[in-house]
């Protein structure tokens, strides 16, 4: 390993263990795709373009069990985000909406999509973030392309070997916080720094 790979490792490492950057990275990926927005965040929006909705057409527009829109309109109506009242033309059905707090909560939510990463970035001038973005998209593909990383032999490398493979392929549930050592439970801000 060169200093200047152990650098640029060390600096990825310093850079994901800081709570803004991390936070704004979980941030884009929760707001920016819809697909993996959490369904409260999905009924706030959906509730938002279209104004009041039933049961029937938030399960229908979510794609979710009838008891888990129930679930979830309560819960949301308990955090006072939106409000339920009889249908003035049949008083079986309940037309559900977003209150005044529901709809300062997705105004925030969409500046904040907005505004993060210009504030995480701020550092760094347009060119920059340009120059940023290549070099990481390179780097990017090229990993892509490698099946495994080349791990030093010996008992001492065990954990770590696993630790990565876990990790690689989504099963980092049994790492974490679960007393999987050299997983992401242990140290400082959720990290293990043994490594």
């Amino acid at each position: 390993m060169t200093k200047t790979s152990e650098d640029l490792l060390k600096a990825f490492g310093g850079l994901i263990q800081k709570r803004p950057f991390m936070g704004a990275v979980a941030s884009s990926l929760r707001f920016g795709d819809r697909q993996r927005q959490p369904n409260q965040l999905r009924l706030l929006r959906l509730l938002d373009n279209k104004g009041e909705l039933t049961n029937s057409d938030l399960v229908e527009a979510l794609d979710i069990r009838p008891s888990s829109v129930s679930a979830l309109v309560q819960k949301l109506e308990d955090l006072g985000l939106i409000s339920r009242r009889e249908s003035e033309t049949d008083k079986r059905v309940q037309l559900i909406a977003l209150t005044d707090d529901g709809k300062k909560f997705i105004e925030t939510t969409g500046k904040l999509k907005t505004d993060l990463p210009d504030q995480i970035f701020s550092g760094l001038s347009e060119e920059e973030q340009a120059q940023l973005l290549t070099l990481i998209e390179k780097l990017s593909a090229d990993l892509a392309t490698r099946d495994d990383l080349s791990w030093p032999e010996g008992k001492q490398f065990d954990d770590m070997r696993e630790w990565a493979a876990r990790f690689h392929h989504g099963h980092h549930e049994h790492g974490p916080r679960r007393g999987y050592p050299g997983g992401f439970g242990g140290g400082r801000r959720g990290f293990d720094h043994r490594f």
